[in-house]
């Protein structure tokens, strides 16, 4: 069995996020959809002495139907300096700062024009500091012959010859898992158990930024991140 996880590429995505990636032997970003304001695409959330606080990304205003991957960055107000700022200030004192800080600060020092080329990026860092090895792609590198969601996601999955399809449990409410199975794919929903580990601050927040996770564990992350239950079709 050949498995894939798609996902919209996101700004310092949750544990989740990389679970799917560690767990399938293909992964595609998802980029050629249509962006959509106010969401996890350009935005994240990290550890602060009062809970948490947003990180968010200025993007340039588009039409409503500007793809993600056409979304360009804003350079309104030194936005990159503020998150290097806010990264630091919380997660000085943690345990591998050192090792992650750099991880950011090296994109964000001179960030992309797109996007979706500084959140890839950024993930593609964080997934090689874990010791994924997941094969990725993205969307827009190829070729759409369908406006249709599921029927792109069964095109896509046939791309990378892949008869089983992992997603989020939200995909549950507007996914014809029939019309995946018609074309011999079996969807597998995602159930992921958020790990409970020590943070930067007292008491613990959920769903936070990987670099919460990473700050404070370092490369033995991985064996945390992937403590959720492993569902069958999916195990080695």
């Amino acid at each position: 069995m050949t498995s894939l996880a798609i996902m919209q590429p996101v700004y310092l995505p949750w544990l989740g996020y990389f679970e799917q990636m560690a767990l399938c032997d293909h992964f595609i970003f998802l980029d050629d959809v249509q962006y959509t304001k106010q969401d996890w695409r350009n935005r994240n959330r990290i550890r602060t002495k009062k809970n948490w606080c947003w990180l968010t990304i200025p993007v340039r205003k588009g039409g409503l139907d500007t793809r993600l991957c056409d979304v360009r960055i804003s350079d309104h107000k030194n936005w990159a300096r503020a998150h290097l700022l806010s990264i630091r200030q919380n997660y000085a004192r943690a345990p591998y700062f050192g090792e992650v800080f750099p991880l950011v600060e090296n994109r964000l020092q001179s960030p992309p024009d797109l996007l979706v080329d500084l959140t890839i990026g950024l993930i593609a860092n964080f997934a090689d500091f874990l010791g994924i090895t997941t094969p990725t792609q993205r969307a827009s590198d190829i070729a759409c012959d369908t406006n249709d969601p599921v029927a792109r996601i069964i095109e896509l999955c046939h791309h990378v010859g892949a008869d089983v399809y992992y997603t989020g449990p939200s995909a549950a409410s507007y996914l014809d898992t029939d019309a995946l199975k018609n074309a011999g794919i079996t969807t597998i929903f995602q159930d992921y158990q958020h790990p409970i580990y020590s943070q930067i601050y007292p008491g613990f927040e959920s769903h936070m930024a990987v670099v919460d996770l990473l700050m404070m564990q370092g490369p033995a992350a991985q064996s945390t991140l992937l403590s959720s239950p492993i569902p069958v079709e999916l195990r080695p």
